[in-house]
């Protein structure tokens, strides 16, 4: 999205009448319209039965087509309602981690996903996570376009004036995605998450309901747990495998990642532009795993192991970190840093903060933080793993990227050419408007 372009009255009153018919569009429309567009402007099939060339040049998506994406998948929504009881606390269920509500379902309000995108301008960071003074961006931004791109430019970091550019082939795109991925005119969105964050989180849910995390691979509780057992604090007999924790909360991360995705390209049926959800760029190259070979990605830290099939993502420096080392000094500091999220001066659960309730200040009262057993139990697991495993957490990813939507134009001769019913009548309507931009109608 470009920071500086100043549109004139003609251009807002356009995209002020194609936001009041994004926000009209049937959602039930949006949902069995959806289809995986993959040919765009600029792209060719070289050979096949499908073999076909565009006679146009790629187009980016202009400032507020990017913007209505971005406000699809994750814009906020006002302050989410929490979870308000649980048999394992007196008082306010304190499981969540922020109040910010947004287009996209979090796991126990942890709420920690984000996005990266990049497009002929550049490359792109958007963080809504802690917006939770934003209000309900439908309340004002989506009925004015000014204040969407306005909105959504002041959630988001430019990273570089160019797009991240990989070799076309593998290890880096899959064989069926080199030609028409992260192309000339497309914009990319790239979900990300904390997955070491979530796992804390879990972690004081599950151990404050007194279950015993379960080394399963090693058969053995994860730590010293002795004297939890002893104060009641922890059941030895309540077992919860280690192995399928971090699957389950690996699963929940996947689950945001592609609602956000989801979003988007419903989103991109409301305003007729072309793409698809997929997976067919390698998350390593495009983080930075090769950046030794001289392709930085995006620039991310990565430690390996000989004894780990692909290398482990920790963090953008700055920009994206990882809830442990080497962002925290070990997993006592990562542990209390989250803790700080919630309870610490302007947290989640101070009664000072935004929050849902009619009674804000009431209700949060009630909430209470980890007794100092529980955290304690909290870390002695956490540094179990980091030490076991030699990174956090232990079998799966400490940040997870891997589903991306793509947007951009949609050559419709080639469907027409080929395809049953190939698109929507705003996807028409798209290609007219640009076909006269540049002067083709």
């Amino acid at each position: 999205m470009s920071t500086d372009s100043q549109a004139n009255p003609d251009q807002i009153a356009e995209w002020n009448a194609l936001l009041k018919e994004a926000s009209e569009f049937p959602l039930f429309s949006a949902l069995y319209g959806r289809r995986s567009r993959r040919f765009g402007w600029g792209m060719e099939i070289p050979r096949g039965p499908l073999q076909f060339k565009s006679d146009k040049p790629p187009a980016p998506l202009d400032d507020f087509e990017t913007s209505l994406l971005l406000a699809a998948g994750l814009g906020v929504s006002g302050l989410h309602f929490g979870i308000p009881y649980s048999d394992a606390e007196p008082g306010l269920a304190t499981y969540a981690a922020r109040y910010t509500g947004r287009t996209l379902p979090t796991a126990a309000g942890i709420g920690n996903p984000e996005l990266f995108y990049m497009d002929d301008s550049g490359t792109y960071f958007v963080s809504t996570r802690d917006a939770n003074t934003d209000g309900n961006w439908a309340q004002a931004e989506l009925s004015d376009a000014e204040r969407l791109i306005a909105v959504a430019k002041s959630h988001t970091r430019k990273l570089s004036d160019q797009r991240v550019e990989l070799p076309r082939g593998e290890p880096h795109y899959s064989a069926h995605n080199a030609w028409n991925s992260n192309v000339p005119g497309s914009t990319v969105f790239i979900p990300v998450t904390n997955v070491a964050e979530q796992l804390i989180g879990f972690m004081f849910v599950v151990l404050g309901s007194g279950y015993t995390i379960w080394d399963d691979t090693h058969g053995r509780p994860a730590g010293d747990l002795a004297e939890f057992f002893a104060s009641g604090v922890l059941n030895p007999e309540k077992k919860y495998p280690l192995s399928y924790m971090e699957q389950y909360i690996l699963s929940c991360c996947s689950v945001e990642m592609g609602d956000m995705g989801h979003n988007i390209s419903l989103a991109l049926q409301t305003i007729g532009l072309g793409g698809w959800f997929y997976s067919g760029i390698s998350p390593f190259s495009l983080m930075g795993a090769f950046a030794g070979a001289g392709l930085p990605g995006l620039g991310f830290r990565f430690q390996t192991n000989p004894k780990w099939g692909v290398p482990n993502p920790l963090g953008l420096d700055g920009v994206f970190e990882g809830c442990c080392p080497p962002y925290h000094t070990d997993m006592r500091a990562a542990v209390e840093s989250y803790v700080r999220i919630k309870f610490g001066v302007g947290g989640t659960y101070d009664p000072d903060s935004p929050g849902p309730f009619l009674d804000n200040e009431k209700i949060k009262s009630s909430a209470e933080p980890p007794t100092p057993e529980l955290l304690e139990a909290v870390v002695r697991v956490a540094e179990y793993i980091y030490a076991t495993w030699g990174k956090f957490p232990g079998t799966v990813p400490t940040l997870f990227m891997r589903f991306y939507t793509q947007a951009h134009r949609l050559e419709t001769d080639f469907y027409d050419s080929f395809e049953r019913e190939p698109y929507l009548d705003t996807h028409r309507r798209n290609v007219d408007r640009w076909l006269q931009k540049i002067g083709r109608k």
